[in-house]
């Protein structure tokens, strides 16, 4: 393992604050509960996540840049600011356009002005009022609690960002539908990879039982069980974990 100088363990201590900072804290979206953690391996992490309230409903995106540390935290920097922008300037645009248009950037980004390698699994969804959820890009898959116990596994469909500069043919939307308690997570790859030290991965499986489990506590104590059994497994996992875990009330529902 290498050594950090003094200068750069300063370094990466400033990257972790700034990237603490901009994570969404409690986020008011009506008709929604929220629950979020991201538990970077490093001191500073490639894991991203936001959740964007909008008018009518709110915008969620999760990320994870390959590799950790600090060139995978400035990329995950570049695709908040990024992610922000677009939204708030177009908040009733496709998902699949904004997602296009974010790897534009990351292309021109990483590849040539850094002159990297790194590419992005990333998935961006919106969510509207009637329960509706959009969503495009390559990410993990989507777990979905439904309220009689039943677990969906939605695959997204989509490929990685900043690997070629053009990604519209391989772009895809997936349109679903989320009702009255149901409960929805997403999450990074450092959750199901998380080792025990013999081999043996924490696993999707694993996970979604835990969801559906715990699926009638709130998104909070739902994150804790998972966080608390991942942490059991694996001390000290490898890879930036991170979990988004949203309960719908359907608000907006019958009106």
């Amino acid at each position: 393992m290498a050594i950090l100088t003094e200068s750069a363990r300063q370094e990466n201590e400033i990257a972790s604050r700034v990237q603490a900072s901009i994570l969404p804290g409690e986020v008011d979206v009506e008709g929604l509960a929220i629950a979020a953690q991201m538990l970077p391996a490093e001191v500073v992490g490639g894991d991203y996540y936001d959740i964007i309230p909008v008018e009518d409903g709110c915008w969620l995106a999760i990320g994870d840049v390959a590799g950790h540390g600090l060139a995978a935290g400035v990329i995950m920097l570049m695709i908040q600011s990024a992610v922000q922008s677009l939204v708030r300037l177009a908040p009733q645009a496709s998902p699949r356009d904004l997602v296009c248009a974010l790897n534009g950037a990351l292309y021109e980004n990483i590849r040539k002005r850094m002159k990297r390698d790194e590419h992005v699994t990333f998935c961006l969804a919106r969510y509207t009022p009637d329960g509706g959820l959009v969503f495009a890009g390559a990410h993990e898959n989507i777990l979905i609690c439904r309220e009689n116990g039943t677990c969906d596994n939605i695959p997204p469909q989509g490929t990685w960002l900043g690997a070629m500069e053009d990604v519209r043919d391989a772009t895809t939307e997936t349109t679903i539908q989320v009702g009255p308690g149901d409960l929805m997570l997403l999450f990074s790859d450092g959750v199901i990879e998380a080792d025990d030290g013999q081999g043996r991965r924490f696993g999707l499986d694993r996970l979604r039982t835990l969801l559906v489990a715990n699926r009638e506590r709130s998104p909070q104590d739902v994150r804790n069980a998972i966080m608390e059994a991942l942490l059991r497994w694996s001390e000290r996992p490898d890879d930036d974990v991170t979990l988004l875990i949203i309960r719908c009330h359907g608000v907006y529902w019958g009106t």
